[in-house]
């Protein structure tokens, strides 16, 4: 099943009447940088095999990414299975966490963790500090606070933009998320061909048009869904509907605070959350 669907964020308080289309829009095209920092982070785990993290091991889906990101003229880091940290993600200003998301996870345009996860979480392969996960709600903020520099975060991962829970997400100043409503299956080079495609589809369309498959025959369909933040509902829209990664549009911080939220997604069901 396709849906698409937009709500009004509770917490932000509306104030007389809505921002027209053409006021909103003049502003973001004025404050829009003359050439984009085409930045990335990768951080992945597959050996979850006696690392103090257990779980099951998983397919490498960066390599190909990496390779095609630095072909399109990005540059970044990626960091794997040890020296992939729950820290990278961990709010570096909060006290208690040692994290250090102000030199990794948010110091770069786009950001990308691969290996297990659950709602609003994601799950490292090896343990760091006595800690094996990141609990998006309490423990990250990203594009805000140390770092303040990622727009985009991707979550090859289970569950962790489940439905459910998507309101668990929302303590980020970014445009878009892309996970995962169920457990998936990701083939290898499915998040490379994501970014590939997204030269002339939007983020949004591309992630669940591309996500959805799984490898194999007869083994059923993920659910992917793509999370869009906007000042209001036309903002929310329009930049679901222009962001995309590798034809450069909108590759800049968005305007905070954000106050819509809006969706789009293939449901599969939540199998596995």
């Amino acid at each position: 099943m396709f849906a698409i669907v937009q709500k009004h964020l509770a917490r932000v308080q509306s104030g007389g009447a809505r921002s027209s289309l053409a006021a909103w829009l003049f502003l973001v095209l004025a404050a829009q940088p003359a050439s984009a920092d085409k930045t990335y982070y990768l951080d992945e785990s597959t050996d979850f095999t006696g690392n103090g993290c257990e779980n099951a091991d998983l397919n490498d889906v960066t390599s190909s990414l990496r390779s095609s990101l630095n072909s399109n003229g990005w540059s970044g880091q990626r960091w794997t299975n040890s020296n992939a940290w729950p820290q990278d993600y961990f709010e570096s200003t909060m006290a208690g966490l040692s994290g250090v998301d102000n030199l990794y996870g948010d110091n770069f345009l786009l950001t990308v963790y691969a290996g297990h996860g659950n709602r609003a979480l994601v799950q490292f392969g090896f343990m760091r500090n006595g800690r094996c996960t990141v609990n998006l709600e309490t423990q990250a903020r990203l594009g805000l606070q140390g770092g303040n520099k990622a727009v985009y975060a991707m979550y090859v991962t289970s569950c962790t933009l489940n439905l459910d829970s998507l309101s668990r997400n929302f303590n980020h100043e970014i445009r878009q998320q892309f996970g995962y409503h169920n457990s998936p299956s990701v083939k290898d080079d499915q998040p490379r061909d994501f970014f590939e495609e997204t030269n002339s589809k939007t983020n949004a369309r591309a992630w669940i048009d591309e996500m959805e498959d799984r490898p194999g025959w007869f083994t059923g369909d993920n659910s992917p869904i793509a999370l869009t933040h906007g000042l209001d509902s036309s903002h929310c829209d329009w930049v679901r509907d222009t962001a995309k990664l590798r034809g450069d549009s909108l590759l800049f911080t968005p305007p905070e605070p954000w106050g819509w939220f809006c969706w789009i997604m293939y449901d599969h069901g939540a199998s596995g959350c």
